[in-house]
């Protein structure tokens, strides 16, 4: 399948594939039957429609009630609306005796206003409003489960919610625990009323996935203007629209920073910190996320990498429960040289385990608090990401690499139109420059002898950087040379300015790892001026860099 296809399919708007899984812990006290499916259209603090989807499973009542689980869509999507389109980690939870919310954004779907990319003041209130709605409705309160005393006429001020979904459908789910407290209408003691939230491909600082070091995530933000564009705009226009006519759209500031970058390569302080408010990196500082928070990423994701899975883990392990699920895919599917270790499954029951004890209080072991596993397809554990018990391999070297304004294609034989190459090969993963390149150069790092080395963790760098030239765009990666792969396919960017011959001395953490180097394969370090996911320099340089890198590695 072609990139062109995969973008007019909705590439970013889709989660991980789910497979059917039989019911663990917390599974329905009896009840047969379907479940059954209804449809409102909730009005949001601002009048702007949001139109919703509840299921409930089979045998829940006033008499029964139960916990409600609110799945939020991935970018340019809609919330699943019937059975038919009904992800397994749906059924999953139905089959569990959840209640599942399903709706669709701000701007997406049937619902109306504009998109802004998850703001406190706007989507952020769009899911208060729906809690508020879930609390207090007179045919929907009496059946849901609460925390504390029910209210006059059967209303829940405070139901048993918990909240799950993929990339932008996990970032909503740390903007309503973080902000649901202030937004409530219901309580008045400032605690969020999601009691636990179990997010998937999600980020921590859109600067980081879409501008690291100021440069920008080219392949990605492409990728997501082009998806998102269209369905912010088609579907509110379905005159079966049952919320009315929406004219949807995306807020003007995402317009304005699609021109910027692709007038000058750069992103105006004004973009970014539009991207930063969308951001537990920015808003989690004075609004925190105190509730249990699975964390599910994938290692080859290389919009939302594992280095931004850390940083959401260790926010939340400071203040409440937390766990990190490390599995291969995500927004990039997972390489076919990679073996398989059946991980929608086990992401799933992490899911219900991780409810039935947070949402049921129910004595479930939950696991480790980092389980990963890595393209040799075997699940480990760890108290960490990085581990506490790696050690660290530390390789050093120096080169000199040309920058030049037209990068040169690395990686493909034929590359043709970008938008023509198969999305294993472009324009969102990093690929080994070819030896003799004069655009980069390598270090060997390590030698794997006497058994695998198992890279885990989130590798860090030291460069000194001089040269001529106004700026150059350098990138870091890690390499099985044997392979002939760059390890998940990730690439670290640098921004060097202004170089001459004096060294500037730069810090870099790179894109966190997992990843079995075979013995007998040697691990190198690429350093390289081109990039087929990034933007490279747009004028000419010459950069001379000595770089030492540290990776982390438990020995099998």
């Amino acid at each position: 399948m072609s990139l062109r296809t995969l973008l007019l399919t909705g590439l970013a708007a889709l989660v991980p594939v789910a497979g059917v899984l039989p019911v663990s812990a917390g599974a329905a006290q009896g009840g047969g039957g379907e479940p059954t499916v209804t449809h409102e259209v909730v009005e949001s603090f601002d009048g702007v429609p949001i139109h919703t989807t509840l299921f409930w499973p089979a045998g829940a009542g006033a008499e029964d009630p139960v916990p409600v689980v609110m799945r939020a869509h991935g970018w340019a999507g809609h919330g699943e609306r019937g059975l038919d389109e009904a992800s397994s980690t749906t059924m999953a939870l139905l089959g569990a005796g959840y209640a599942v919310l399903t709706w669709d954004e701000r701007g997406f779907g049937y619902s109306g206003g504009e998109v802004h990319v998850l703001k406190p003041e706007f989507e952020g209130r769009d899911a208060s409003v729906l809690v508020d709605w879930l609390a207090t409705d007179p045919d929907v309160a009496p059946m849901i489960a609460c925390e504390t005393a029910r209210g006059v006429g059967g209303s829940c001020p405070d139901p048993v919610i918990g909240m799950s979904g993929g990339s932008y459908g996990g970032g909503i789910q740390l903007l309503t625990a973080a902000f649901d407290g202030e937004f409530s209408s219901t309580t008045s003691d400032g605690r969020s009323r999601v009691d636990a939230i179990a997010p998937e491909i999600t980020w921590n600082d859109l600067r980081y996935s879409l501008y690291d070091d100021q440069v920008l995530n080219l392949g990605w933000g492409e990728a997501l203007y082009a998806v998102g564009l269209p369905a912010a705009q088609a579907e509110g226009l379905d005159p079966g629209n049952p919320a009315g006519t929406q004219s949807g759209g995306l807020d003007p500031r995402i317009h304005q920073a699609q021109a910027e970058g692709l007038a000058t390569g750069r992103l105006s302080a004004e973009s970014v910190d539009f991207f930063g408010r969308s951001s537990l990196a920015v808003y989690g500082a004075e609004h925190p996320v105190r509730v249990p928070s699975l964390f599910v990423q994938g290692s080859v994701d290389t919009l939302f990498d594992l280095t931004e899975a850390a940083r959401n883990f260790g926010h939340v392990r400071e203040r409440a429960p937390a766990r990190l699920i490390v599995f291969c895919g995500g927004h990039v599917s997972c390489p076919a040289s990679y073996a398989d270790a059946d991980d929608r499954r086990f992401i799933d029951r992490a899911i219900l385990d991780w409810f039935a004890k947070h949402l049921r209080g129910q004595d479930v072991d939950t696991g480790p608090p980092v389980a990963y596993r890595t393209n040799a397809g075997v699940w480990r554990s760890a108290g960490d990401f990085t581990p506490r018990d790696a050690a660290f391999l530390t390789a050093s070297g120096a080169g000199s690499v040309v920058s030049t304004p037209v990068p040169t294609t690395i990686g493909l034989d034929d590359p043709g139109s970008v938008l023509d190459q198969p999305t294993n090969t472009a324009p969102f993963i990093a690929q080994p420059n070819r030896a003799g390149d004069p655009h980069a150069f390598t270090v060997e790092v390590a030698a794997a002898r006497g058994g695998d080395l198992e890279l885990v963790g989130v590798p860090k760098a030291r460069l000194a950087v001089s040269g001529i030239g106004p700026e150059a765009h350098l990138f870091l990666k890690l390499v099985d040379r044997e392979a002939g792969e760059v390890v998940n396919l990730q690439e670290t960017p640098v921004r060097v300015e202004n170089l001459s011959a004096e060294p500037q001395r730069l810090h870099v953490t790179m894109s966190g790892v997992a990843y079995t180097l075979p013995e007998g394969n040697h691990l190198d370090l690429q350093v390289s001026t081109t990039s087929l996911m990034h933007t490279a320099a747009r004028t000419p340089a010459q950069a001379d860099a000595t770089v030492q890198v540290d990776v982390p590695v438990r020995r099998r």
